[in-house]
C-alpha cells in the first residue's frame, strides 16, 4: 500500500507544470503550442521589411526598423537586423538559425503573398510582426496578432 501511495505522489508531481526559469521566457507562455510555417522558402522572404510591432528589447530594434533577408544559396542566407548582417541557415522549414550564436528565428506565420510575417523564438525571448515596405494592412496585422496570441505571446507587451 505504501508503494502505491508513493507511486501516486511521484506520478502527480511529475504531471505538475513546471514554471520556466526566471528570465527565460519573458513574452511567451511556454505551455502554449508554437510552430513554424512550411509555406515558402527563404527566397520568398528575401527583401526588405519594416517592423510593424515587436516586443521590447529584441534584435530587430522595434517598430519602424528595417529588417532585410536574402538567400545566398539553398538553405542559406543572411538576416540583417539593425544594420548587422548575420549569416543564417534554414533548419526545418520556416526556421532560420543564426550561425554565430545558434539563435532560432521561427517564421510562425506569413500571409499567402509574403507581405506580412510573424517572427518569434520558441523560448519567447523575441517576437515581431513585419510588413513589406508600403504594404501594411490592418487586416493582416490583426491576423498576425492572433497568431502571436495563439502561440502564447503576451500581447499586452507588444509595441506598435
Amino acid at each position: 500500500m505504501r508503494f502505491a501511495i508513493l507511486f501516486l505522489v511521484i506520478f502527480l508531481m511529475s504531471c505538475a507544470r513546471q514554471a520556466p526559469e526566471p528570465g527565460l521566457s519573458p513574452y511567451r507562455d511556454l505551455a502554449a503550442p508554437i510552430g513554424s510555417t512550411t509555406r515558402g522558402v527563404l527566397a520568398d522572404l528575401s527583401g526588405d521589411w519594416i517592423v510593424a510591432a515587436a516586443f521590447p528589447g529584441g534584435p530587430e530594434g522595434g517598430p519602424g526598423q528595417r529588417v532585410s533577408l536574402s538567400a545566398t544559396g539553398p538553405g542559406a542566407g543572411t538576416l540583417q537586423l539593425r544594420g548587422v548582417e548575420m549569416p543564417v541557415t534554414v533548419g526545418l522549414p520556416g526556421r532560420l538559425i543564426d550561425m554565430a550564436n545558434g539563435t532560432e528565428y521561427w517564421v510562425i506565420w506569413v500571409d499567402d503573398d509574403f507581405r506580412t510575417a510573424v517572427i518569434g523564438t520558441p523560448e519567447g525571448t523575441f517576437g515581431w510582426i513585419m510588413d513589406r515596405p508600403g504594404q501594411a494592412s490592418p487586416d493582416r496585422l490583426i491576423a498576425a496578432r492572433e497568431i502571436l496570441d495563439f502561440s502564447g505571446y503576451d500581447l499586452s507587451r507588444l509595441q506598435q
